[in-house]
């Protein structure tokens, strides 16, 4: 599965699945503009750790819920998923550090499931005494 997020107007969006639709590998294009979806993104991020930055590192990465994936005397990767707004934040925070490599998947998405009762809900019977 592929996902791909773009923007544009109705007829961008429809000339864009129908040209999907052409390829031959392509079963199935599903537009979730009018669904609710959850999107994410992950990067790596390899920053300089000079010895008085790397406390400040570590700091950054645990407020952002990321992980240091590896590190070196002179270097740590950190892992972030997120939305986009959490991603560019963290990109943010760390370019005084000094990044030296940076790595992003670009956002992923998936529909939200609804929620259905097998039937629905009824009141209880008004009792007469």
């Amino acid at each position: 599965m592929i996902t791909i997020v773009t923007a544009g107007d109705d007829p961008i969006i429809e000339q864009i699945m129908k040209q999907l639709n052409k390829v031959v590998e392509v079963l199935k294009v599903v537009d979730l503009t009018e669904t609710h979806f959850l999107d994410r993104e992950t990067a790596l991020i390899k920053v300089h750790t000079k010895p008085e930055h790397r406390d400040e590192a570590i700091r950054l990465a645990d407020i952002f819920r990321a992980k240091i994936v590896d590190s070196s005397p002179n270097t740590y990767t950190i892992e972030i998923t997120g939305d986009i707004e959490k991603v560019e934040a963290m990109i943010h925070m760390l370019r005084p550090l000094g990044i030296k490599e940076l790595i992003r998947t670009g956002r992923i998405a998936i529909s939200r499931e609804t929620t259905h009762t097998a039937s629905p809900r009824r009141e209880p019977a008004l009792l007469k005494t």
